[in-house]
């Protein structure tokens, strides 16, 4: 077993400041496939932040045998107990960890006759591809991979083999043992933990929509209603959305959500959507329950985009911040970055 420990500065996050006190550890593994019941671990890496410093320590398995994967699984269970012993309220951090790596390594440890401890130890874990995923049309990183959306935070990868590449690399090095393919594999694995590490102020967008600001001014006009949003949490990257003719730009220090203004209003929209139906002769929708008095040829089901009533934004609204604040929550809802 090849084991590296590194230290570098610590650019990528202020623990303190988004995970409020927790201890994280980022994890990432790497296998020789993608089934457990015919492939294996051959690399473990983690990562933690000690002071100002960002700490990697990886396991690397010398032989395919079981016997190598079973000392980096011992390595790896050895070490998580003692920093679980001496850090409050650690936490595991992944990327797909909750379908791939955690379910991969538990069944390794299975199959190589110990106990897995992120269950053992009862760890909390949070799977960052899964906190990001409601907001999946909002990233403008055209992929939710590690390496895509790491780039959107701003983490370059050094280009070490990656997928089949990083697997015949490994291979390669059991059978010569050579420093340089030893490198480039405690690379690709360090380049994937440091990547992990930067996508963590990224969580701050799903609390921004989930109410993380306050409503720092509204803008009407002749067509159209402009909300102006106060972020009250650190947002690393500019970006635009739009849907359902509104449009959307976050910059760190204020955010400006556009929603047309039509004629007959505001479009309210209701989240419910299989309870209504949508009349298009009157251009709303309206409850299941009252179709019993309307004639079928009428109405039809309603979708996300037509269902909707309508209302006037009147004084009280205009001078409501809370008023205007559910409205925002709404078409959060209705752009489906809340679940």
């Amino acid at each position: 077993m090849q084991t590296r420990t590194q230290a570098f500065p610590n650019k990528y996050f202020t623990a303190e400041d988004i995970l409020k006190g927790e201890s994280p550890v980022f994890l990432d593994i790497e296998t020789t496939g993608f089934s457990p019941d015919v492939s294996a671990v051959f690399m473990i890496g983690c990562a933690y932040a000690e002071a100002d410093k960002f700490v990697l320590i990886q396991w690397l398995a010398d032989t395919p045998e079981l016997s190598g994967e079973r000392d980096i699984l011992t390595a790896f269970s050895e070490w998580l107990q003692q920093y679980t012993a001496c850090h409050e309220k650690p936490c595991l951090i992944t990327y797909n960890g909750q379908n791939f790596d955690l379910p991969f390594l538990k069944s390794r440890y299975i199959q190589c006759g110990l106990s897995s401890p992120p269950d053992s130890l009862n760890l909390k874990s949070i799977d960052l591809y899964r906190e990001f995923l409601p907001l999946k049309a909002f990233w403008p990183a055209g992929n939710m991979k590690l390496k895509s959306m790491s780039s959107l935070a701003g983490y370059s990868y050094n280009g070490a083999p990656e997928g089949r590449q990083l697997i015949k690399a490994y291979h390669q090095y059991i059978k010569i043992k050579d420093s340089k393919t030893m490198n480039l594999l405690f690379l690709h694995n360090s380049d994937d933990l440091k990547a992990l590490a930067s996508l963590l102020p990224l969580q701050n967008y799903s609390r921004l929509f989930a109410g993380a600001y306050t409503i720092a001014g509204l803008s009407p006009a002749d067509d159209a209603l402009s909300f102006y949003l106060k972020p009250e949490v650190f947002l690393p990257v500019p970006a635009t959305f739009s849907a359902f003719d509104c449009s959307l730009s976050v910059q760190p220090e204020k955010c400006r959500l556009h929603v047309p203004l039509y004629e007959r209003g505001l479009r309210y929209y209701y989240s419910d959507i299989k309870n209504y139906v949508y009349l298009p002769e009157e251009d709303y929708a309206l409850h299941k329950s009252m179709t019993a008095y309307i004639d079928k040829n009428h109405w039809q089901k309603a979708r996300p985009e037509n269902c909707y009533t309508w209302f006037l934004p009147d004084e009280a609204f205009l001078n409501q911040p809370e008023r205007q604040r559910a409205y925002v929550q709404m078409i959060f809802r209705l752009f489906g970055f809340l679940r």
